[in-house]
């Protein structure tokens, strides 16, 4: 006989594990207890032999899906005199579990769902131990029903049994609920009809626009269908081009707007639900819903979802928020803010604790290549072999995030967006403060970006704890690094818009050599000067003139009066950026004409969506300066400008120059044939991330990009991080 007392941490609360282990333990028969701690499960087991050898084998073998552990510590303990097996009361103590994502429903709660002899018929908040909200509403950990929003719903008799009954799915699930005891729809606009969901279904087919609270925050939908629906979405959103993804009611739906590979359709309908970057069926249709050659989709992740796309096959579905605001998550706000977007509202009275926007994918080599990850993800946990405990990074300033460091765990935070507001200041804070008290972090040392203007650096500034500023790009190559642990030194091609650079002018076209401690820069491309500063960002002709300017053969843009002013104005009030964001910028509008663009990252990616496939390129010119040798882009503008191929054909010219002259600087600068890191936004393009790897593989280099985290400015915190953790050893 044997009495075992088992550790196992990971996720492993919110995710069935107690049930398991609980009916583990009669199948062997076994005595004991299990209860909820605040480092994740202890198991008090006792038995024979055999049966407790093959309890752990089981353990490991059949835990629950959703769950993930980490650890388990295996002691032996004196007997005692047990009955029978129970689970206990949780037990608070030091933070040490992980926090299990909000998970898409799964096939029993749906089926049961859309069973009109089910109690939960048409429930929109039906869940188990396999599915539903987790992070969005946990307040506390241990994750028992009172530390989460859910605390504020009374189980029913008929819940308050299957949360007891160790045979139903339902055993132990904390957000357990139905129409008589659970969180209801709340609908407020024009309809009278007393359901509130058929209210809003009812708008939808008319062509209004509903904001519908879900899980991680509200969106605004309409019918994506319905063209002037669409359009009116955007001019009362005042979000005139960037592209809106768009809930199908099922794969088969969303193959009729766009092209779906076997691995893409994994992930659609993972548990995880994000939105995946699919192309078009036909290249330039439905361009109100997206002006290039991919379409967002994402399928139904939550109950309420499923119910109105039985009806309504395909939504818009947008972040409910304001310009540069995060993503709103309260009723009483949102009524208030959303009144001249929103022609009704479906909201509900269970509370959303921690926001969480919609993730978003890629596929890449068959693998996920991330572009924003939230929930589905969230609380993203990277598992490293390096000491972070008590390391707090601060990100940058577009598409914030901050990472957290505890042992050998990363926290990173879900998408929190550009630090322009006091609301994204909030947001920020706000889950930096859930994020330290869930995993009980009380931070030592903190790393933020070098710019001395950035939101979170002026934050990092008012922590009464050691800081360390980092360089922008050193930040982006160490985070690539990190994610593949390597140690360095590694040749780094970091591309992306801006970045405050060691020569105090702004950096973006970097090959860098360095490890965690250091780096240098060795090559980038000839300076490109924006007229008015920041102004040249979204008036993307000002970059065009100076392009064609610098290449002799300037293009006209403005009217002439301005185009003159404009030419002063160069002199008097520019800044120079040796940036890959700004080329790609200068280049859409010398081949278009267009010189505004709506958003940040439009030009570079309808660029990209242009393109006609060609081998062609036009010439590559090198100079250097000061130990740096940079591309001299003058040659490829004025090649550019004076082809006489068809503009699509020009792009696609444009961009393989680029690759060539991202493998003749590896070829001069990394003859030691350093591991290669790929990062920064302008890697969100597939065209250069793929023809410059694949170009580089050929030729035995070894090259890396991201996985984990997003190659843009979001994956910039796990970057500090590191470099504080190795400068720190």
């Amino acid at each position: 006989m044997k009495h075992l007392k088992i550790q196992v941490q990971g996720i492993v609360q919110g995710v069935g594990f107690r049930p398991f282990v609980h009916r583990l333990a009669l199948q062997n028969n076994l005595k004991g207890y299990a209860y909820n701690d605040a480092q994740g499960i202890i198991i008090h087991i006792q038995g024979n032999s055999k049966d407790t050898d093959i309890f752990l084998e089981q353990l490991k073998s059949q835990a629950p899906v959703l769950s993930k552990i980490e650890n388990i510590e295996i002691e032996e303990y004196p007997m005692e005199s047990f009955n029978d097996f129970q689970i206990k009361e949780s037990q608070n103590g030091i933070h040490q579990t992980l926090i299990s994502p909000d998970i898409a429903p799964c096939e029993d709660c749906i089926h049961e769902m859309l069973d009109p002899n089910n109690r939960r018929y048409h429930y929109p908040f039906i869940n188990c131990t396999n599915c539903g909200p987790r992070y969005s509403i946990i307040q506390d950990i241990p994750y028992d029903r009172k530390n989460t929003t859910m605390s504020d719903f009374k189980l029913c008799s008929q819940c308050d049994k299957e949360y007891h009954d160790i045979q139903d799915r339902r055993y132990h699930a904390q957000p357990n609920a139905c129409k008589e005891c659970g969180p209801k729809l709340i609908y407020v606009g024009n309809k009278q009809d007393e359901d509130e969901l058929e209210n809003a279904i009812n708008d939808l087919k008319e062509g209004k626009i509903v904001a519908i609270k879900g899980i991680g925050g509200i969106h605004l939908a309409c019918d994506a269908n319905n063209k002037q629906a669409v359009l009116r979405l955007r001019k009362r959103k005042q979000r005139e081009a960037k592209p809106f993804a768009i809930m199908a009611k099922d794969i088969q739906t969303a193959k009729e707007l766009v092209d779906i590979s076997s691995v893409e359709e994994s992930f659609l309908i993972s548990k995880e639900r994000p939105i995946v970057l699919c192309k078009k069926k036909a290249p330039n249709s439905y361009i109100e819903l997206s002006e290039n050659k991919e379409l967002g989709i994402f399928l139904p992740y939550s109950p309420l979802h499923i119910l109105l796309l039985e009806r309504c096959p395909v939504l818009v579905m947008t972040s409910a928020n304001l310009s540069d605001t995060p993503v709103l998550i309260d009723n009483e706000e949102a009524l208030i803010k959303l009144k001249d977007i929103a022609d009704s509202f479906l909201l509900h009275d269970r509370k959303i604790e921690n926001r969480c926007d919609d993730s978003l994918i890629r596929i890449v080599n068959d693998k996920p290549y991330f572009i924003r990850k939230s929930r589905g993800y969230a609380p993203i946990v990277i598992h490293t072999p390096f000491d972070v405990d008590g390391l707090l990074a601060l990100g940058a300033h577009q598409k914030g995030s901050f990472a957290l460091g505890k042992n050998h765990h990363v926290f990173i935070s879900p998408y929190i967006g550009n630090m322009e507001t006091i609301e994204t200041m909030e947001h920020f804070t706000k889950a930096l403060d859930t994020y330290k008290r869930l995993f009980e972090i009380t931070p030592c040392q903190a790393g933020c970006d070098q710019h001395p203007d950035y939101a979170s650096t002026l934050y990092a500034q008012s922590l009464d704890i050691p800081i360390t500023k980092i360089y922008h790009h050193h930040a982006h190559m160490a985070s690539c690094m990190f994610e593949h642990e390597l140690s360095g030194p590694c040749f780094g091609i970091i591309w992306d818009g801006t970045g405050l650079g060691k020569d105090q002018t702004i950096w973006g076209a970097e090959f860098l050599i360095g490890d965690y401690q250091d780096f240098v820069r060795i090559g980038s491309i000839k300076p490109i000067d924006l007229i008015g500063n920041e102004q040249a960002i979204h008036e993307i002709g000002r970059i065009g003139l100076v392009m064609s300017m610098d290449a002799n053969i300037e293009q006209t843009f403005f009217e002439p009066t301005k185009q003159e002013i404009l030419k002063k104005i160069r002199i008097q009030n520019s800044v120079s950026a040796t940036s890959m964001g700004r080329l790609f910028d200068g280049l859409y509008s010398i081949l278009t004409k267009k010189i505004t663009q709506d958003y940040d990252g439009q030009a570079p990616m309808l660029l990209e969506s242009m393109v006609q496939p060609t081998d062609k390129k036009y010439s590559l010119k090198f100079y250097e300066k000061e130990h740096v040798r940079y591309f001299d882009w003058t040659p490829m503008v004025k090649e550019m400008i004076q082809d006489t191929d068809d503009i699509h054909i020009k792009a696609q010219k444009a961009i393989n120059t680029i690759i060539d002259m991202a493998i003749e600087q590896v070829h001069t600068l990394n003859k030691e044939y350093l591991p290669i890191v790929l990062s920064g936004g302008c890697f969100q393009n597939l065209q250069l991330l793929q023809g410059i790897y694949k170009k580089l593989m050929k030729e035995n280099y070894t090259v890396y990009w991201h996985e984990k985290v997003s190659c843009n400015d979001e994956g910039i915190a796990l970057g500090q991080l590191a470099i504080l953790s190795q400068r720190r050893k």
